[in-house]
């Protein structure tokens, strides 16, 4: 059959479309894989962030602590002692390193959403350089040192994947930053579930002390019942005062209680968005579809939370 007949001619169209084809599909693969992992970058910057606003949210609890503790030592004569002010000064320092690694952890995953697109690897590379170092400094938690070692070293193999330009491993190296960083936060915890604890306890007891020295106003309770009625509060009788204490340390109780719940509520809605990156990282590293879009949804609750916290 000659070249020129126009059954060759016809076939070879066919193969050329083929081919056509599948290079497109390849193409548009290749760019759905790339707006994935922009994509999974994204939701790990405005997760990384809410990880900052807690650990700030955290810290400000801390140091509210260190106030109670001085209001203790001045109003009551419970001294605050040198080994107590150590304590409170490591656990600010811890969390303001805290602080610091989340924001390189979301500094890293925009750095990282350009890689996907058109950044230099080198930016990429010295925004992991800088977290690990960020790391260095979390040594004094002797809690989590385990997973400290294993962050530092998923980092150490991100940095030399960015730099050789092997994207595909970078991506199996950040999928495995982002599940250490999830080990991490559920190994320590138990650490910033117990400060606020103590937060807790010592700012009840101190309320309660105040309450039963009749240094609180705890008429205003009584305008729920007086206001509907335009009724206005007059000189109370000692009975009612005397009643009205009671009252007042009930509801210390309820809203120490409520605030414990609040925090461990943010705690695990951390958590679980940490969690849900490191499986959404671990998609785009196996060349899976992305399935949502958007960030854990579960951050909005740490975010709020952690505002409330940082408004008193």
């Amino acid at each position: 059959m000659s070249l020129a007949s126009p059954r060759w001619a016809s076939r070879s169209r066919s193969v050329f479309i083929a081919a056509c084809a599948a290079v497109a599909l390849l193409g548009l693969a290749a760019c759905k894989t790339s707006d994935d992992a922009a994509a999974a970058a994204t939701q790990m910057t405005a997760t990384a962030q809410a990880l900052a606003d807690y650990y700030a949210a955290v810290g400000k609890i801390v140091s509210n602590t260190e106030a109670i503790y001085r209001l203790n030592d001045q109003l009551e004569g419970k001294e605050y002692s040198p080994r107590s002010k150590a304590a409170i000064e490591g656990t600010k320092a811890e969390l303001a390193s805290r602080v610091k690694l989340a924001q390189d952890l979301a500094g890293l995953a925009g750095s990282f959403a350009g890689l996907a697109g058109s950044a230099a690897p080198a930016d990429v590379a010295a925004s992991a350089q800088s977290l690990d170092a960020e790391v260095h400094t979390l040594s004094s938690t002797t809690e989590s040192s385990a997973e400290q070692q294993g962050l530092h070293d998923a980092l150490t193999l991100l940095v030399k994947a960015i730099q050789e330009r092997k994207e595909r491993e970078a991506a199996k190296d950040m999928m495995d930053v982002a599940k250490n960083f999830s080990a991490l936060f559920q190994k320590e915890k138990p650490i910033w579930i117990s400060r606020e604890q103590v937060y807790a306890t010592l700012s009840a007891n101190l309320a309660k002390d105040l309450v039963d020295a009749g240094d609180t106003d705890n008429a205003a309770m009584l305008k729920v019942a007086l206001d509907p009625f335009g009724l206005t509060m007059g000189a109370l009788a000692e009975d009612t005062k005397t009643k009205l204490k009671s009252v007042a340390k009930a509801q210390v109780d309820v809203r120490r209680d409520a605030a414990e719940a609040d925090f461990a509520s943010a705690t695990e809605a951390m958590q679980t968005a940490l969690d849900e990156m490191a499986k959404r990282i671990e998609a785009v590293a196996q060349e899976k579809p992305m399935a949502y879009r958007k960030p854990p949804l579960t951050i909005a609750n740490v975010k709020t939370w952690a505002a409330h916290v940082m408004a008193y």
